[in-house]
């Protein structure tokens, strides 16, 4: 059976990812949503295996009934089996087609295979031995309070933490994503180097000479990740893509990258989380489904919340969904409109006709949503007081990428004629959009960004992690606060296990499949301080509430640096001497 197979996050893999050295995580990404008609046509029912293969190649799932789905389409969750099936072009932008892979779907008997056996397929190493975390001295329980989520772009801020015998006893008021985070114990407590697929364990100082010399004697180096660790960090790793003359990537290349292409040619009308909460009386989630993937983002800022002008929660607001299948965020929606894939570009160009009064114009349907039902949101929209639109990757990741942002941004710039509305990117990581702001303030650029030239150098589809990797170009590679061996196609991956690979990450990930070394430390928000920007821009101190003795990103990453600045002149350190003493005659 010919399938349109769309991929993205889902609660239970969401709370498997900090557990993914256990069994349980590639259970869950192994799962293929299917409608139950297709399911019969086939004649195949709920638990029986199932057979996806792309022109990349193929891979075993789970069968999984599901009537959010349109007969032909197939949703499976992120992770190595989904990547084990996805091509590794990117259209010029670096986000390859998540939420647009043509396929056929076929029973069979074998079983799905765990994402470690997938990654040693693809070059990667056994998932190393993960020791249980050594008890702490304290007497009782201590609680903080106040203490900042690490998992995704709400960072929640009144989470309630009780810490005993050196670690997490519960949390309170967290999502169960965020709660799951901080009660993982797939941490290492020592550097671990993998020769021949065996792991064995070495120092800090030997590990960090390891990673400069790596990094320092590479040429066409990759530093990829950082929006899993603070801005603080993230700066000192631009100065060492600096030193290097290598290329630093973030996590947003691959999911709001494209959001952030659109944003630069059309601008950003955007505001705070809290101005929302306050003021928005439509909101509407295009392409994104936060109960799955921002759980609390309906309840602390959107929908289910009390706001100053917005005593009445949900009951003074309307909540709109536009999505290509009927998610949990959909079902809860007073109004869910249903697109076709690839359909968003149309809708809001439909949008934008109506508003310029050309309704008329319109055929009866536009990619599968009728004409009176694109004039009944146009004239809700319009006649709003406030309102807000929230992207998700459903945009990002589909046939049009930076375009249908956009568009978004122009048919937001053609409701501001009426009204007050804004557009606001559904950021995932919790500090990804920290990145962005880092990144810019240092180099110019958001991310993607090249010093090879000696100068930063920045075009998305060249310079992105996925595209270096696709072609063969790195020749190391340095992955920090991000996982690509659980979210980059099978080419990048087989890459990663062909070069020096260093990961330097709180957790036991992927990616640790791939690599030679992996460093561990503090984590964020959990064993040490960092800042953090929401995904309203919005920057946010985190809170320390434990101790496991670790280094932290600043500390491991501050001494790679000085070593690297041993080994290897900086470029632009002799600019000076170019630079004539006196400037010529003016002709």
């Amino acid at each position: 059976m010919d399938v349109l197979i769309t991929s993205g996050r889902t609660i239970a893999q969401g709370g498997e990812l900090y557990y993914k050295d256990m069994p349980r995580y590639s259970e869950e990404t192994a799962r293929c949503f299917v409608n139950p008609f297709d399911l019969l046509e086939l004649g195949a029912a709920a638990g029986d295996s199932l057979l996806l293969s792309t022109a990349t190649g193929e891979e075993v799932f789970t069968a999984t009934p599901c009537d959010d789905l349109v007969s032909g389409t197939v949703f499976i969750p992120c992770g190595p089996h989904a990547n084990a099936i996805l091509h590794a072009t990117t259209r010029g932008t670096g986000a390859p087609d998540y939420k647009w892979l043509k396929g056929t779907v076929t029973p069979t008997r074998r079983p799905p295979r765990s994402g470690w056996d997938i990654l040693i397929e693809e070059g990667g190493a056994a998932c190393p031995p993960v020791p249980a975390l050594p008890g702490g001295e304290d007497d009782e329980v201590v609680t903080v309070s106040d203490v900042v989520c690490p998992l995704c772009g709400c960072l929640c801020d009144d989470l309630v933490v009780k810490v005993g015998d050196g670690a997490v006893r519960s949390v309170d008021n967290a999502c169960s994503l965020g709660s799951e985070k901080f009660l993982s114990q797939s941490r290492l407590m020592h550097p671990i180097s993998n020769d021949g697929g065996t792991w064995s364990a070495i120092d800090f100082q030997e590990a960090i000479r390891y990673t400069a010399e790596v990094l320092a004697d590479a040429e066409r180096p990759l530093l990829f990740g950082w929006s899993g660790t603070s801005a603080e960090a993230q700066c000192i790793g631009i100065h060492i893509a600096e030193a290097i003359g290598g290329v630093i990537d973030n996590c947003s290349s691959i999911c709001h990258g494209p959001s952030i292409m659109g944003i630069q040619e059309a601008g950003h009308p955007g505001c705070t989380l809290g101005t929302v909460k306050n003021r928005a009386d439509v909101v509407i989630y295009w392409g994104s489904n936060p109960i799955e993937s921002h759980p609390r983002h309906l309840s602390r800022y959107t929908t289910f919340v009390n706001g100053k002008y917005r005593e009445n929660g949900h009951h003074d607001r309307v909540l709109i969904v536009v999505d290509i299948r009927k998610t949990d965020t959909a079902k809860i929606a007073d109004e869910f409109i249903r697109i076709k894939p690839g359909g968003d570009y149309a809708v809001f160009s439909a949008l934008r006709a109506i508003l310029r009064g050309h309704a008329d114009t319109l055929p009866a349907t536009v990619a599968g949503v009728p004409r009176e039902r694109l004039i009944w949101l146009a004239d809700l929209c319009k006649n709003t007081r406030f309102g807000a639109l929230f992207t998700g990757i459903g945009l990002t990741q589909s046939r049009g990428r930076y375009k249908n942002v956009r568009n978004a941004i122009e048919l937001v710039d053609e409701l501001n004629r009426h009204t007050k509305f804004t557009l606001t990117p559904m950021r995932g990581h919790w500090n990804v959009n920290g990145t962005n702001q880092t990144f810019s303030y240092l180099t110019g650029y958001p991310y993607g960004v090249d010093f090879s030239r000696g100068i930063p150098y920045y075009n998305p589809g060249e310079t992105t992690a996925v595209d270096l990797l696709r072609r063969g170009e790195a020749d190391a590679c340095l992955i920090i606060g991000a996982d690509p061996g659980a979210h980059f196609p099978r080419r990048c991956n087989e890459h990663l296990a062909k070069i020096p690979t260093i990961v330097i990450d709180p957790f036991v990930s992927l990616s640790t499949s791939f690599a030679d070394l992996h460093i561990p430390v503090a984590c964020v928000g959990i064993d040490c301080e960092g800042t953090g920007y929401r995904m309203d821009s919005v920057p946010i101190r985190m809170k320390k509430v434990l101790s496991l003795g670790l280094p932290t990103d600043e500390e491991v990453l501050s001494q790679i640096l000085a070593r690297v600045q041993e080994r290897r002149q900086p470029y632009g350190v002799n600019v000076q001497k170019r630079i004539p003493s006196e400037a010529p005659p003016v002709a």
